[in-house]
């Protein structure tokens, strides 16, 4: 990893463990029958590494200062929870590629069951998660086994309304297999193996390769494709994106900095072909004509990658019309490394969880942090509590809808703004297919395990 990436994301450094289903509670009351809302989290780093006691994470002053029950879960992640290895290797094998998932049901009825003894209600959960945990949000919100546990959801920086394929998850098995010298079906060799070689072989494959697939029973199809599911209809959502999701994505690029306008089209021309890219750089320059090239790439990306992606799944929850949705977009800029990454990915954790003072390397110092903090922690409580964000002080924040598509945007000065950069997401909507790679995936190929270290697989 390199250092400027590393002191901008630092992972936790707890052990790895193949004894990995724990959670974290935080509450103001144990014990005291109180009724206060619950919040779930679902941490980041795709399908493949993380974990809930990461810094950023940590519930107790969220948990204080906005009288809620935070939790925080561990899952199997990459060749543990997601590797689809089929019937071939016995039929009770068919559905391993999701027992990560799973893994995150079984904490969701756990807390069903037991958080009334920490002063939590267990007619009142909200999940949520960033980047990769967004992701597993919005899977569970197409689980039917998970139906019943959810009560709202926000995801953030993770709307994916598609997931992987079984093709690709069964090739992705396969290369595993080989990589290990194992023969399809040989189940009692892949279990003789150390924790240690079942990391470094998902390494190997990279953090792309883990995610879930449909399997026709535990997700019986694409999340949001080709429309909402129907068991979470009724659920509330907030889905929302950094401005500039992408730039830290692309910190650990030793080319992104020096980037010319060459580089520019080059780069822009293997997204959306020659015909397309100047028109599309067009938009972006007349928007921001003092943008390095550097910028006018990653705001491109941001935009196909992640934004793209969060108002589908938004339009397509609409249009089932029985839950409010709430948009967002973060706009505050961190001052670390000179500015450079403006809004990057992962920017509102320390702000959510009010965790700043550990979040220097992410977030900076400053007048502002603390502002940030108070804003973004009061609206996702209020939104786990009552199903609305609205609090008093701040500019009122109606749901989304197709004809106004408001807004509500993260900053010093909070304010809500009616389809924000309205024609960049018409440009996206119309020339979607033409994008390549054209998944849904909120993750960009940039994000494999060599950007963000390899110590981490599987906590």
């Amino acid at each position: 990893m390199p250092p400027e990436m590393a002191s901008v994301l630092s992972f936790s450094d707890l052990p790895m463990s193949e004894d990995c289903l724990v959670l974290n509670v935080w509450t103001p009351g144990p014990g005291d029958g109180a009724k206060r809302p619950v919040m779930v989290w679902l941490h980041g780093g795709g399908f493949f590494l993380g974990s809930g006691g990461d810094k950023y994470y940590e519930g107790s002053q969220l948990s204080r200062d906005e009288d809620i029950v935070v939790v925080t879960i561990n899952h199997r992640l990459n060749g543990f929870g997601f590797l689809a290895l089929g019937t071939e290797m016995g039929d009770e094998y068919a559905s391993s590629g999701l027992v990560g998932m799973l893994d995150i049901v079984q904490a969701l009825r756990w807390v069903n069951e037991n958080i009334e003894q920490f002063g939590g209600d267990p007619d009142n959960v909200t999940i949520f998660g960033q980047s990769g945990g967004g992701s597993k949000t919005t899977v569970l919100t197409a689980m039917p086994a998970a139906e019943g546990l959810i009560d709202k959801a926000i995801i953030m920086s993770g709307a994916a309304y598609r997931v992987g394929e079984p093709a690709a998850a069964v090739a992705v098995r396969d290369r595993f297999l080989a990589s290990l010298g194992i023969e399809l079906g040989d189940i009692e060799a892949l279990q003789n193996l150390p924790m240690e070689a079942i990391v470094e072989a998902s390494a190997k494959i990279g953090l792309l390769g883990f995610t879930p697939a449909p399997d026709g029973n535990y997700l019986p199809r694409q999340p949001y494709d080709p429309e909402a599911p129907e068991i979470s209809a009724t659920i509330p959502l907030m889905v929302g994106t950094t401005k500039d999701e992408a730039t830290n994505v692309f910190l650990s690029d030793p080319t992104w900095q020096t980037m010319t306008e060459a580089d520019l089209l080059q780069r822009v021309t293997a997204v959306v072909g020659e015909a397309e890219a100047p028109g599309l750089i067009a938009i972006y320059r007349e928007r921001a004509p003092d943008d390095l090239p550097m910028h006018l790439w990653t705001s491109i990306m941001t935009d196909q990658i992640f934004l793209n992606s969060s108002i589908t799944l938004m339009e397509r929850k609409i249009a089932q019309g029985q839950a409010p949705v709430y948009a967002y977009r973060v706009d505050w800029e961190t001052p670390v490394l000179g500015g450079i990454l403006r809004s990057p990915h992962a920017v509102e954790m320390p702000f959510v969880f009010k965790t700043v003072e550990v979040s220097d390397g992410l977030v900076g110092t400053g007048p502002t942090q603390g502002e940030m903090e108070d804003l973004m922690s009061s609206t996702f409580a209020a939104f786990a509590r009552t199903g609305s964000p609205n609090v008093p002080g701040y500019p009122v924040w109606p749901p989304y809808t197709l004809e106004e598509r408001n807004t509500f945007i993260y900053d010093t000065t909070p304010q809500v703004v009616s389809d924000p950069d309205g024609d960049i997401r018409r440009y996206l909507k119309e020339h979607q297919a033409s994008f390549r790679p054209a998944g849904a995936s909120p993750l960009s190929e940039r994000m494999g395990p060599d950007r963000f270290g390899d110590e981490d697989e599987n906590r």
